[in-house]
């Protein structure tokens, strides 16, 4: 007498084996399928850079001011402090319009001729579409971003960008560009901030140097008129009164000049904001199409499916997929088997 699990087993492996040709089809049929789709698509390769930002050094006025507190609240300026810029900015501005639009209108090596000196934009090598050159740029501005992606460690502060291109070369030159763009951008945003300060302590410059020189007079008009004063103790105050306004209008006044000079250094340094640990290289491997895990899928899914249909024919072919009657029936070889399985 059988048991409920032979069966079970049976009736599992019986359509299986009579209809073996159909589930061996519906795979070989479906991995075929899958392997033509795959052999069509397009080879995707992805070149990442790392690169790590410099932290921006305290804005030079801001740091001589802030060693002079007590000036500061005298004469009265106010300067925003320099912070610190996150790696979530560098990864925000490599999303930015300006840096796209720039990467597609440079020039790269067109890897679809084969003549190494072609050089075409990237707009076109992509085959960007548009009615307009400004609805290409937006086109390839979102295709761009979609093909791109910017990510940060957290833990160690470094940010990695990852780039998508038909071609392992124009995938590395890609993410090379768009790090050096990102680069010249925040140097031009470093100088032009430089720049701005410049004037700031230019302007505050020239007038601590009149209100030095107005803060002199008045203390050399006061010692023209007594000569001898050190016998008044009115004369004696007022003479030490001009002589420590003297003395702080001299303080702000050097502090400015040193303001000043460092930041007209700062306005033409052209020292790299950021700094590249690994630069991109064209990699060997592509990253999709995965052909032989995607023929591998499509084989596992197409004998599934090849199983489904192999009992659906099966139950048909014995007339026992239908009406009330046939579910009927099989309930009733079921409870059947189970009465036979009990001891």
């Amino acid at each position: 007498m059988r048991s409920a699990e032979d069966v079970s087993l049976s009736d599992l492996l019986t359509p299986l084996v009579r209809r073996r040709r159909l589930v061996a089809g519906t795979a070989l049929g479906g991995a075929l399928i899958a392997a033509v789709v795959l052999l069509l698509q397009k080879p995707v390769y992805t070149a990442t850079v790392t690169f790590t930002p410099e932290a921006p050094q305290a804005s030079s006025l801001a740091g001589s001011i802030a060693g002079l507190a007590g000036l500061v609240g005298q004469i009265g300026i106010a300067v925003p402090s320099a912070g610190s810029v996150s790696p979530d900015f560098f990864a925000t501005v490599l999303h930015s319009r300006e840096i796209l639009r720039s990467t597609l209108k440079t020039e790269f090596a067109d890897p679809r001729s084969d003549s190494s000196g072609v050089r075409h934009s990237l707009l076109d090598i992509l085959k960007v579409r548009g009615k307009t050159p400004e609805q290409r740029l937006q086109a390839g501005t979102q295709r761009l971003q979609n093909q791109t992606d910017a990510g940060i460690d957290r833990r160690t502060g470094i940010v990695s960008l990852a780039v998508e291109m038909p071609s392992p070369e124009l995938a590395a030159a890609v993410a090379n560009l768009m790090v050096d763009q990102l680069n010249r951008f925040n140097l031009e945003r470093r100088q032009s901030q430089s720049r701005e300060e410049r004037r700031f302590s230019g302007d505050r410059l020239a007038t601590a140097e009149r209100e030095l020189r107005a803060a002199e007079q008045a203390h050399l008009a006061f010692l023209q008129r007594n000569r001898v004063y050190t016998e008044s103790p009115l004369l004696n105050f007022e003479a030490n009164r001009l002589s420590r306004e003297v003395q702080l209008k001299q303080e702000v006044f050097l502090t400015l000049t040193k303001s000043y000079e460092q930041a007209r250094i700062s306005e033409v340094r052209d020292t790299p904001v950021l700094t590249v640990i690994d630069p991109a290289v064209a990699p060997v491997k592509r990253t999709r199409p995965r052909r032989t895990l995607g023929v591998l899928i499509a084989l596992l899914v197409s004998g599934l499916v090849g199983a489904a249909a192999a009992y659906v024919v099966d139950l048909r072919g014995r007339g026992r997929l239908g009406g009330k009657s046939d579910y009927r029936e099989l309930h009733e070889a079921w409870e059947e088997a189970k009465v036979g399985a009990t001891p």
